[in-house]
């Protein structure tokens, strides 16, 4: 179910589109957590991986955000039912890699559906 979550305080911006009510729940959550200083929807960071065939792409991660001690951190929403795909496992990899080489923390957001 998509749609657009509206009245944001935390967030950069007022309202922040979602592809799933699982993603709308975790940018309430987001907004409501006070040791988060904003977050926002990644549009435009691309981070390059490696397919299991050995193409390469590039991911689009779900979330950015600042915590009020001025930490930064990238936050991917994957249910655990696809955790298990090596496409998957190489852009959770390359997102890792991708944070660390930056000082910045990368973390799965996940619950069985």
């Amino acid at each position: 179910m998509r749609g657009v979550l509206d009245g944001l305080k935390r967030c950069t911006r007022k309202s922040e589109p979602y592809d799933s009510t699982w993603e709308r729940d975790y940018m309430m959550q987001l907004d409501a957590d006070e040791a988060v200083k904003r977050w926002e929807r990644c549009r435009s960071l691309r981070i390059p991986y490696v397919k299991a065939d050995g193409t390469k792409a590039t991911y689009n991660p779900d979330f950015i955000l600042e915590r009020n001690d001025g930490s930064k951190e990238i936050h991917e929403v994957k249910g655990g039912h696809l955790l298990g795909g090596a496409d998957t496992e190489a852009k959770l990899k390359a997102g890792a890699e991708f944070c660390r080489r930056r000082g910045m923390a990368f973390r799965v957001i996940t619950r069985e559906v």
